[in-house]
């Protein structure tokens, strides 16, 4: 019984893992968003296409690493710890695609 203790501990904690790294990286590529406003709002109009490329690109990354976290929330056991890491990671995907949306209007502008 100590060892299935233990080993469940060990792979609740591991599943903890799998969910807290794309969520990190949602939160580190969120931070990109910042400079990526400040390119399109003083791009040279050779750069619109590229632009978008980087909007959409980084706008895919942060929408990938959400599927990974949802993908993986029902291995965790705590209602509450899947409640709170889902919420967190919806804020995340939907602050993303509310600034991937106004930067490409911008640049379709």
């Amino acid at each position: 019984a100590v060892v299935s203790t233990q080993s469940t501990g060990a792979l609740e904690e591991a599943v903890l893992t799998i969910v807290h790294v794309p969520l990190k990286i949602m939160e580190v590529a969120g931070e990109c968003w910042e400079a990526l406003d400040k390119l399109v709002t003083s791009h040279n109009t050779s750069l619109k296409a590229d632009l978008q490329v980087a909007v959409r690109c980084l706008e895919t990354g942060i929408w990938s690493a959400y599927k990974s976290v949802t993908f993986n929330l029902g291995d965790i056991k705590s209602e509450e710890v899947r409640t709170e890491l889902s919420t967190k990671a919806k804020v995340l995907l939907d602050k993303s695609e509310g600034i991937a949306a106004r930067l490409l209007s911008a640049l379709d502008g």
